[in-house]
C-alpha cells in the first residue's frame, strides 16, 4: 500500500531468498545487497543500497537494520540478529523465506475467498441504489409526502440512490483500508490478534498463527545456543500476538530463576487458559528432557504452518459469512423500510388527488 512504509511481502521473500542462496554459496551481506541494490525489487533497491552501505563500514547486520526496524516484521528482526550472533544467518534466511512464503500463499488464499462474497455485498448495494432511484420515480412531482423516503434520509429518487451507493461503498472502503493498515502496522497487528484469541471459533486461528512464530524462534534460538530466559524471552516477542507478548519478561524471569521452559509454559498456560494447548506443552516437556528442543520445535513449526493454512480457510468462511450476512441485513433492511413506508407514500397520493 502507498500508505505504507513497511516492505511488500515479496521483496523481502526475494531479500530472504537472494540473501540465502548468495551466503550459501560464500558471499558476503554486503555483495548479496549491492546486488539487490541493482537488480533486486524496484521499491526497495534504494534500502538495500543503504543496508550495503552500512555493511560496507563494519556494522553488524543486525545493527543496520535497527535503523530501519519499522519496515520489517518483528520475526525478521529478532530471528536475524539470532541467526547472525550464531553465524547460521544462511539457515535464518532460509527458514525465514518458506514463513514468508507461506504466510504470503495464505493471505492470496484469504483475499480469493472473499471474492464472491465481495461481488455479491456490491451487487446488493448497487441493487438497493437502483430500487430506491426506480421507487423514487412513484412520486416525481408529487409532495413530499407521496415520494418515497425509506430510510428517512430526506432524500428522494436519484439523490436517495446516491446516498446509499456513498454510504454503501464507504463503508466496503473502510473495512478495506483497516485491513490494509492492520496487515502492516505491527503493533496494530498485535492487539488485533490478541483479541482474536479471545473470540469463540476464532481462538483456534489466531493461536495457531501465534504457536507457528513461537516455535520457529524457540527451535532457532536453542539450535543457536542462546540462553535459555532469553530464547523464551524472544520466542515469546516473536509471537507477535499481544495476548502472548506481554509474558515475555514474566517468562524470562521465571527460567532466570531455575524453572525448566516446559515449567514455565505450563504454570503461564494454567493461569492464562488458551495460551499453550497440553499437546504443545507436552512436546516441550519431551524436547526438554531429550535434549532436542530446537529439534522437536522445528518440526512443531512445521505442524502449525500447516494447521495455520487450514486455519485460514476457517477466518475465510468467517469474513465471506459477515459479508453474506450483511448482504441480506441491507435487504431486510430495505423491504422492512419500503413496508413502513409505503402507507405514508399511499396517504400523500390520496391528499393529491
Amino acid at each position: 500500500m502507498a500508505f505504507s512504509s513497511r516492505i511488500p511481502l515479496p521483496a523481502l521473500i526475494a531479500w530472504c531468498r537472494a540473501l540465502h542462496h548468495g551466503l550459501h554459496a560464500g558471499l558476503s551481506p554486503v555483495k548479496v545487497f549491492r546486488g539487490q541494490g541493482k537488480s533486486g525489487p524496484l521499491a526497495v533497491r534504494s534500502l538495500a543500497n543503504e543496508l550495503a552501505d552500512q555493511l560496507k563500514e563494519g556494522e553488524s547486520l543486525e545493527d543496520a537494520l535497527k535503523d530501519h526496524r519499522p519496515k520489517f516484521p518483528l520475526l525478521f528482526l529478532e530471528l536475524v540478529g539470532v541467526g547472525e550472533k550464531a553465524g547460521k544467518l544462511s539457515e535464518t534466511f532460509a527458514e525465514l523465506e518458506k514463513y514468508f512464503t507461506a504466510q504470503l500463499d495464505a493471505r492470496k488464499k484469504f483475499l480469493q475467498a472473499l471474492i464472491w462474497p465481495a461481488i455479491s455485498y456490491v451487487l446488493a448495494v448497487v441493487v438497493v441504489a437502483i430500487m430506491v432511484s426506480v421507487l423514487g420515480v412513484i412520486g416525481e412531482g408529487k409532495s413530499k409526502d407521496a415520494q418515497l423516503d425509506p430510510f428517512g434520509l430526506n432524500r428522494f429518487g436519484m439523490a436517495a440512490g446516491g446516498v446509499v451507493l456513498v454510504a454503501g461503498f464507504g463503508f466496503a472502503a473502510a473495512v478495506t483500508l483497516f485491513y490494509f493498515i492492520a496487515r502492516d502496522n505491527e503493533r496494530l497487528k498485535q492487539r488485533v490478534e490478541a483479541v482474536g484469541i479471545r473470540i469463540p471459533g476464532l481462538t483456534g486461528a489466531y493461536r495457531t498463527f501465534a504457536l507457528q512464530r513461537f516455535s520457529l524462534a524457540l527451535g532457532m534460538t536453542h539450535e543457536a545456543g542462546m540462553r535459555s530466559d532469553r530464547a523464551v524471552a524472544l520466542s515469546f516477542r516473536a509471537s507477535a500476538n499481544l495476548a502472548y507478548l506481554k509474558h515475555s519478561e514474566p517468562a524470562a524471569a521465571s527460567v532466570r530463576g531455575g524453572k525448566t521452559i516446559a515449567k514455565t509454559l505450563t504454570g503461564l498456560a494454567a493461569s492464562h487458559p488458551g495460551l499453550f494447548p497440553d499437546e504443545f506443552l507436552d512436546v516441550v516437556q519431551i524436547g526438554e528432557s531429550t535434549g532436542q528442543l530446537s529439534e522437536v520445535m522445528a518440526r512443531q513449526a512445521e505442524v502449525y504452518g500447516e494447521e495455520a493454512a487450514q486455519r485460514v480457510k476457517t477466518l475465510a468462511r468467517v469474513a465471506g459469512g459477515v459479508v453474506y450476512a450483511m448482504v441480506v441485513l441491507l435487504l431486510i433492511a430495505l423491504i422492512a423500510a419500503i413496508v413502513m413506508s409505503i402507507a405514508g407514500v399511499y396517504a400523500g397520493f390520496l391528499k393529491d388527488v
